[in-house]
């Protein structure tokens, strides 16, 4: 078992706010997915980002408003936003006083230009 603290996490400037990647950690280099810490100070926002991952924000301290193809979502802690691949997003903090705290992880969608796979009886997936 590994323990990790956003708390721990060196942070460092990345997409307007900051950001510890969880490569930081020794032991996480086989994970099948990216993470990392992000702190978006009281005032701030991200700037907007747009890649190829899916990514899952879940937001761990203070209240994020989320914006994303025209729209606004307000995400209190205890929230998680799922951005689809290629989603232009920008992440806000409105508290002019606390940090807002998240964990993103992030992945490659699988490729879905093929058949979807079916399921059968008797088979895992």
């Amino acid at each position: 078992m590994q323990i990790l603290k956003s708390s721990a996490a060196e942070l460092a400037p990345e997409f307007g706010i900051m950001a510890g990647r969880w490569s930081q950690y020794s032991g996480l280099s086989a994970m099948p997915f990216g993470a990392m810490w992000c702190m978006i100070p009281p005032g701030g926002h991200s700037n907007t980002d747009c890649h190829p991952e899916a990514e899952l924000v879940m937001v761990m301290q203070g209240t994020l408003h989320v914006q994303a193809n025209g729209r606004e979502e307000v995400a209190p802690a205890g929230t998680a936003v799922l951005l689809d691949s290629t989603e232009e997003h920008v992440l806000v903090n409105p508290s002019g006083q606390n940090p807002a705290v998240t964990l993103s992880i992030y992945w490659l969608p699988e490729d879905t230009s093929g058949p979807a796979p079916t399921a059968t009886a008797g088979t895992e997936r």
